[in-house]
């Protein structure tokens, strides 16, 4: 488990029209004690990349992987896939889940993270948004 991997994500139906399928491409770097991984990811090219490295947290079980990716600030990509950060809000947790496909030698799941929009009469509302993901490990 341990090493380099690359793979994509994918945006999902909750963002806007001009976003949704819309794909970006990443590298982890991990490591794995007795089945907790951690590590970092970078994203390297497609729409919306963010700057920043992101930290990496979870386990893997037999074929099943979970973690969590967390960026230093919290961010807001535009439609034209340009970045925004907004200061005054805690990074978001997004939370990645999967199966390793054996036959494409790949980790293949989905992605999904809680946000916020404040309410003027009663508080905050929350909404899911949430797309797919796949990466492969680099020999």
């Amino acid at each position: 488990m341990a090493g380099v991997w690359t793979g994509e994500l994918t945006y999902g139906e909750e963002f806007p029209s001009e976003i949704q399928n819309k794909t970006k491409r990443f590298r982890i770097e991990l490591e794995e004690s007795d089945g907790d991984i951690s590590g970092k990811y970078f994203e390297t090219e497609g729409f919306g990349i963010i700057p920043d490295t992101a930290e990496i947290n979870g386990f893997v079980e037999e074929d099943m992987i979970s973690f969590v990716k967390q960026y230093p600030a919290f961010y807001l990509v535009n439609k034209d896939g340009e970045i925004k950060t907004i200061d005054d809000r805690e990074p978001p947790e997004i939370n990645y889940s999967g199966y390793y496909n054996e036959e494409k030698q790949s980790f293949e799941g989905d992605w999904n993270m809680v946000v916020e929009f404040q309410q003027l009469t009663f508080g905050y509302a929350e909404s899911t948004v949430s797309g797919t993901w796949s990466m492969k490990k680099e020999n």
